[in-house]
């Protein structure tokens, strides 16, 4: 059978409804043409002159990315720079980008349910739903087995083999956990409000920190890239278990930060 990139933009719509993305994202098909035929694909996090450089070792037709490739509107394509070269070399060797980011964020079953899922949360729910439903939104909210803040940190480095900042009491026993993947700092009263003992995400800034610590709730940040890159596996998996005959790869890239 012969697939077209609308055929996988559709199925990963089905997942993660268009509709769901914010208002300042830029999601669906970025680079390429709808009825373009696909015999490979690539999904990765974030799209990169590395990850150009595996999709042409690999004949790669289409890359499923989480991260837009084009984020602002586009003013000028400097090739000598590097948002141009990377446009410039996706667009000559007639690789297709799709691009899914908030939407699969906030869907039901994306990547925070994932995420949820890996944690080994019990009972989630959605932290911050979208208006209207009660399946999507951001982030989540479930139960694990009481631990030490601390414990529980060192559990999550080896789960994801990167560092774990912590704020908060390493002491202190957490049961009830919010999370949510990528950058979540801005969170911190609604995992509050939702009875969290602490919440994991990425990204946290020193406000964000203090402002944990002036409402009592503990926080673990364990950077962007580990709390996203369940996303590869799981669209691989999604399309993998709907589609014959299409090779799909995994995008392997490590955390751009060294510790």
């Amino acid at each position: 059978m012969i697939y077209v990139v609308q055929d996988f933009s559709t199925a990963i719509e089905a997942l993660a409804p268009l509709e769901l993305a914010m208002e300042w994202d830029n999601v669906g098909l970025q680079i390429g043409a709808p009825q373009s035929q696909v015999k490979t694909i690539l999904v990765t996090l974030t799209v990169t002159m590395d990850t150009v450089q595996i999709a042409l070792a690999h004949g790669v037709d289409l890359i499923v990315a989480h991260h837009p490739v084009i984020f602002k509107p586009l003013r000028q394509i400097r090739t000598d720079h590097p948002e141009g070269t990377l446009l410039n070399a996706l667009l000559r060797h007639d690789i297709s980008v799709y691009v899914a980011h908030t939407n699969l964020d906030q869907a039901a079953y994306g990547l925070n349910y994932w995420l949820a899922r890996e944690v080994g949360l019990e009972d989630s729910r959605v932290l911050i739903p979208v208006h209207g439903s009660t399946d999507a939104g951001l982030g989540r909210i479930g139960d694990i087995a009481p631990i030490a803040l601390g414990d529980f940190a060192e559990q999550l480095e080896g789960l994801w083999g990167d560092r774990v900042r912590v704020v908060g009491d390493g002491k202190q026993t957490i049961a009830r956990v919010a999370l949510a993947g990528g950058s979540g700092g801005d969170f911190v009263q609604q995992a509050k409000d939702a009875g969290a003992d602490v919440l994991v995400t990425g990204d946290v800034s020193y406000h964000d920190a203090m402002d944990a610590r002036s409402v009592g709730l503990a926080v673990l940040d364990a950077g962007h890239f580990a709390t996203e890159r369940v996303m590869v596996s799981e669209v691989a998996q999604y399309l993998e278990d709907r589609f014959e005959n299409v090779h799909i790869l995994q995008d392997r890239s490590t955390n751009p930060f060294s510790f």
